[in-house]
């Protein structure tokens, strides 16, 4: 457990020099992080493929945009880390980008809790209403 005590101080996160993060935690930040871009570019291309469908495509959009934004940040953090640049490297920046990704993803889920449902309702009315008219 010792190995934990460093993440309770105020020091550690709060170095503008803080020492390089040691080889296999860079190596899982970088494929964390190529991960979570990969996920946005994915959300982003289905929701461009289900245009046809504005909830589902409204839902998978924001998803992208999400993720590809906290990616992008999270890969100037990781440079910035990995070339030891005073005070951008601080290890603060990085709990601010966790927490202000839980944030947003919670903001997320929440409002797809609410809106798909009625809009996906919506939409289905709407199809069927227009499937009796002329065109």
């Amino acid at each position: 457990m010792s190995y934990l005590k460093p993440l309770i101080t105020l020091s550690f996160w709060f170095n503008t020099n803080p020492p390089p993060f040691i080889a296999p935690i860079m190596i899982g930040l970088g494929v964390l992080l190529a991960v979570i871009l990969l996920a946005g570019i994915v959300c982003k291309w289905f929701a461009w493929k289900k245009r046809v469908n504005p909830p589902l495509h409204r839902v998978l959009s924001r998803i992208g945009r999400a993720e590809l934004t906290i990616a992008l940040i999270g890969l100037f953090l990781y440079f910035v880390s990995y070339e030891q640049t005073p005070v951008a490297s601080a290890r603060f920046w990085w709990l601010i980008l966790a927490v202000a990704a839980v944030v947003w993803k919670v903001y997320i889920i929440r409002d797809i809790m609410k809106r798909y449902p009625v809009e996906k309702n919506a939409l289905a009315e709407r199809l069927a209403r227009e499937k009796y008219l002329p065109k």
